[in-house]
């Protein structure tokens, strides 16, 4: 029959990888939303391209319009040309002409601006398309891999849980209130080794009297200066 330090030991174990399961669970889901938010940037900073794309697009074909109307006074002024009467007339008609090929001009050379904004923002689309493609690839296989270990460990906690219990049915009620108790206290380490007359949870010397005791006996001894509970494992 197993000696209560032994069970005790065997239950503190499992606690200790119950609390690293438990750390690790908490922060899985962060590193898969993490990694979620990493591939929307992407995608929004390829939205945000494309949406200024048609953006210039559509300032393009409003300045299109703005020429062709221009275009429509300079022919309308052309055919006044022949009509007018007096030479006031005349040249007030192409200084008017003149202006609008002035202000045509200008809108081209916005045009040509625009034209060029949009070559960089194609290339640029593109750019990200690709790293898209390749990025987006590579988060996912991610996001699977750790949604798989999420499982894989949320199976464990529940075994070591269900051990957990089974281990505690094998203890007397006021041993295991102890042990919680001084577990809670001690940052989740109940029992420690006691090696080299040292215990391993405090790194303080376990007087020799006790440490002999202890090497010699199972019986419950507890360590004089952090209170856990002492587990000898002879080598």
């Amino acid at each position: 029959m197993e000696s209560d330090i032994k069970i005790l030991y065997e239950l503190s174990k499992i606690d200790s990888e119950i609390v690293k399961i438990e750390s690790l669970l908490k922060k899985i889901p962060q590193k898969i939303k993490k990694l979620q938010e990493e591939k929307e940037n992407l995608i929004f900073k390829l939205e945000k391209t494309s949406n200024e794309l048609k953006r210039l697009e559509k300032l393009k074909r409003e300045k299109e319009i703005e020429i062709q109307e221009q275009e429509d006074r300079i022919q309308k002024i052309q055919q006044n040309l022949d009509r007018v009467k007096t030479n006031e007339e005349y040249k007030a008609l192409l200084r008017e002409k003149a202006h609008i090929e002035e202000v045509i001009m200008d809108i081209e050379d916005e045009i040509l601006q625009i034209l060029e904004e949009q070559e960089v923002l194609q290339k640029e689309k593109e750019e990200i398309e690709k790293q898209i493609e390749v990025e987006k690839n590579k988060i996912d296989e991610v996001i699977k891999k750790e949604e798989e270990k999420l499982k894989e460990l949320q199976e464990k906690l529940k075994n070591l849980k269900n051990e957990r219990e089974k281990l505690k049915e094998k203890l007397p009620r006021n041993l295991l209130s102890k042990y919680e108790t001084v577990r809670q206290a001690r940052g989740g380490i109940a029992v420690a080794l006691a090696q080299d007359g040292t215990c391993s949870g405090c790194y303080m010397i376990i007087p020799p009297k006790l440490y002999s005791e202890l090497i010699k006996s199972e019986k419950l001894f507890t360590c004089p200066h952090c209170g856990r509970f002492l587990y000898y494992e002879p080598k």
